[in-house]
């Protein structure tokens, strides 16, 4: 998967927050799983909102159309020839209504699938956000957030083990979800 990782900001972004940890993965045949595609036919990249209140604790959300209890990291999609800090500052305005302090980019994960036999790429990266302790309120109403959770850190594990067991149509979909979550507790040292 060389240079997976493609958008417009990226040398800026590492010059103003470091250089992000990397990871590859090959998710097989991911892409001829409905739900799984419904999240990446539309977006060659997305930017995973990892914030941190001031107590230290993380904020996950769950939208209406997830299963009862499926809390994760947020994240949301780069436009095209969008610059990445722009989409970062977009993303966190529309998820939660809030501005940010950027600690660092701690990731840039690589994901490479295939749909119908076809090989396709698609990035997240990872940003380690400290926000304040302000209510959230998305300002994307399309986004159809339902409800914010927070949990320390040392909680991922069990975050990302919740998302991998997600049964029936949700399960391609949460195996791919809690590879975020697993980085994550993993880069922050809170793997189980």
């Amino acid at each position: 998967m060389q240079d997976c990782a493609s958008v417009p900001g990226l040398a800026v972004a590492e010059a103003l927050y470091g250089r992000p940890q990397w990871r590859e993965y090959d998710l097989g045949d991911a892409g001829d799983d409905a739900r799984f595609w419904e999240v990446w036919h539309k977006r060659q990249a997305e930017v995973v909102l990892v914030m941190l209140r001031p107590d230290g604790r993380l904020v996950l959300q769950t939208k209406a159309i997830y299963p009862s209890g499926a809390y994760r990291i947020p994240t949301g999609g780069i436009l095209r020839d969008e610059p990445l800090l722009d989409a970062l500052a977009r993303e966190l305005r529309e998820e939660t209504g809030q501005q940010a302090r950027v600690r660092c980019l701690l990731g840039v994960l690589c994901y490479r699938f295939r749909r119908a036999g076809v090989a396709h790429d698609r990035q997240s990266y990872v940003f380690l956000l400290d926000i304040g302790p302000e209510p959230l309120r998305p300002e994307d109403g399309e986004e159809e957030i339902s409800a914010y959770r927070e949990v320390r850190l040392e909680d991922l594990p069990a975050v990302a083990a919740d998302l991998e067991c997600r049964p029936g149509e949700w399960a391609v979909w949460g195996r791919f979800r809690a590879l975020v979550h697993w980085f994550v507790a993993g880069a922050l040292g809170c793997d189980a």
